[in-house]
């Protein structure tokens, strides 16, 4: 006998379709539209778009009746966050762990008012909670307990950030359900995080249970923009795949659909500046397939200069490597030997040129006069950007130094051998806080020295924040179109994967990430990445390609190993 679809192991979305497009009407009497997700991997979340409610294609955890109700459940959640998630939270200056906290205080309450009307909800999304975790004190493991105590009632939690977390929240909706409320509590709560030096990774963070979507739709800098918006009259699987694998091509749109007006920005020392007058670029969400347009906004620093000993102190510990360095790019500066054929003046004959000659007077026809071969030393010409990440995981230490110092002697002593080579060097940097807040350090121009200002502003830098790469790399691209040299060249420094507190899917900046680096070489500036970070293979190359970056296994090297390494590059 075959089995049904429901107990088969290829049951998914495409199966199931027409049975929650049912199921929801029947709850909300309403209809639904059901997307899958863009990019199908085993640890994706449900989420909402304007274009509906993307649930996973499979869910490989589940079997049989359970795997028909965690679909059931997940479709449910969603269709409450549409119907009670009426406003967008402000995002503003929240933390990661407290955007997850609030986040969850708002699952909780549309889950509570769609019990209230369907109480067999309850019962539907209690069974996807896994109680083994409850003794780990882990900042995820006390979401998911505060999670499942704000879902059954009856549940005792004694852990005290727990048992808080629900007297508040019972509190504050204790007259009338109100989502205004749960910002300050989620501020509250994850400052009592910060207290307990409880450590959360919002890189790694996935919403649980694996019902709930990724809440980006909650906030006011996830919702989508108007380009994004398409018709749709129901599940595709085919379209949908089409789209998630969007042809390298489609970044020509970039530019031409999508990029800000070209405008001249002054470099701000305070740093903001309007709205108005900051970059804009735009960013790919791989979950639709599309640009968001204009999307993150880059605002231009200068840092002020603080005194700089320590970097003048590294330049005279390895001045004998920074002359070795100069002498060898400005011997590469020399070029190599280019042939000149057919010159009025030279070295040497053309013997060619001499045949061609004699034939011609033996025609009786008046000779060419370039006869000569000459040798000329074609001198290669390139300028490069250093842009350092400069997140707050750069504070971390790495043996007797952070690893920002490191960075920080690193780019002074590549910048020293570059400026005697005869070379052209610019030192930018970038780190993010959310998409309206990519900060993009200028720390040396091109057309300066490498003076005691710019050390004292390599001084000033500090790491902080996040890493919205694929904006960072679109701005540096840009900065690089003035450099009229035969060669350009990015050279990215960072130690991790592109994150930030605004984005949760995972390898969603990645992607984006690899955009930006493909525009960037078609426009003629390559971006060659290195990283301090072991385990990054994966996705450096996924964003720079195979032969595009080098991983540094040894940190404490890595002030000897960058200028060797733009030697080799500029060779």
């Amino acid at each position: 006998m075959r089995a049904s679809a429901a107990t088969s192991g290829d049951y998914g979305l495409e199966a199931a379709s027409a049975s929650l497009r049912h199921y929801l009407r029947a709850l909300w009497r309403r209809d639904f539209q059901l997307q899958p997700c863009a990019q199908p991997a085993t640890q994706l979340r449900p989420y909402l778009s304007e274009i509906g409610i993307h649930l996973p294609p499979h869910y490989t955890s589940h079997r049989g009746e359970l795997l028909r109700d965690l679909y059931r459940a997940a479709a449910a959640h969603a269709a409450a966050h549409d119907a009670f998630s009426r406003a967008r939270f402000e995002r503003r200056k929240l933390k990661p762990v407290q955007l997850a906290i609030v986040s969850l205080l708002e699952d909780a309450r549309v889950e509570q008012l769609a019990i209230d009307a369907m109480p067999g909800l309850r019962r539907l999304w209690l069974q996807f909670f896994d109680p083994r975790g409850r003794d780990s004190v882990s900042v995820e493991a006390l979401l998911l307990r505060l999670a499942h105590v704000l879902l059954d009632p009856t549940r005792v939690d004694e852990n005290p950030w727990v048992a808080k977390g629900k007297r508040l929240y019972l509190a504050a909706q204790a007259n009338g359900s109100d989502a205004q409320l749960l910002r300050e509590l989620g501020i509250l709560l994850g400052n009592d995080i910060g207290q307990m030096r409880a450590q959360f990774n919002a890189k790694s963070y996935l919403v649980e249970p694996l019902y709930r979507d990724d809440n980006l739709f909650l906030w006011d800098s996830a919702s989508l923009p108007e380009e994004t918006r398409m018709e749709d009259s129901g599940f595709n699987a085919s379209d949908t795949a089409a789209q998630s694998n969007p042809r390298l091509d489609d970044d020509a749109n970039e530019t031409a659909h999508f990029m800000p007006r070209e405008v001249a920005y002054a470099v701000n020392d305070e740093g903001a500046g309007s709205n108005e007058e900051r970059p804009r670029y735009p960013e790919w969400d791989e979950r639709i397939g599309r640009y968001r347009p204009n999307w993150c906004s880059i605002i231009e620093q200068r840092p002020q200069p603080v005194e700089a000993r320590a970097l003048r102190d590294g330049l005279a510990r390895h001045a004998a490597l920074s002359a070795r360095l100069a002498q060898l790019l400005q011997a590469r500066k020399r070029g190599q030997a280019q042939q000149l054929r057919r010159q009025p003046d030279g070295d040497e004959f053309e013997i060619d040129a001499l045949v061609r000659a004699h034939t011609a007077l033996r025609s009786g026809q008046a000779p060419e006069a370039n006869l000569y071969r000459r040798t000329r030393r074609q001198k290669p010409d390139l300028s490069v950007l250093l842009l350092l990440d400069l997140s707050h995981s750069t504070l971390m230490a790495s043996g007797d130094a952070t690893l920002l110092a490191l960075i920080r002697e690193a780019s002074v002593l590549l910048g020293d051998a570059i400026a005697q080579g005869g070379d052209r060097i610019a030192i930018h940097g970038f780190n993010s806080n959310g998409r309206h807040e990519v900060n993009y350090l200028h720390f040396k121009e091109f057309n300066e020295p490498l003076d005691d200002a710019v050390l004292g502003r390599l001084a000033a830098a500090d790491g902080a924040l996040s890493t919205r790469m694929g904006a960072a790399i679109r701005h540096a691209s840009r900065q690089m179109r003035c450099c009229h040299t035969a060669q350009r060249l990015v050279l990215l420094l960072t130690d991790g994967e592109p994150h930030d507190i605004d984005v949760y899917q995972t390898g969603q900046l990645a992607s984006d990430a690899a955009r930006a680096v493909a525009r960037s070489a078609a426009e003629g500036t390559p971006v060659f990445c290195v990283s301090v970070d072991p385990m990054s293979d994966g996705y450096l190359r996924k964003i720079f390609g195979q032969h595009n970056y080098l991983v540094i296994d040894s940190v404490e090297q890595l002030p000897q190993r960058l200028p060797q390494l733009y030697l080799r590059l500029a060779g």
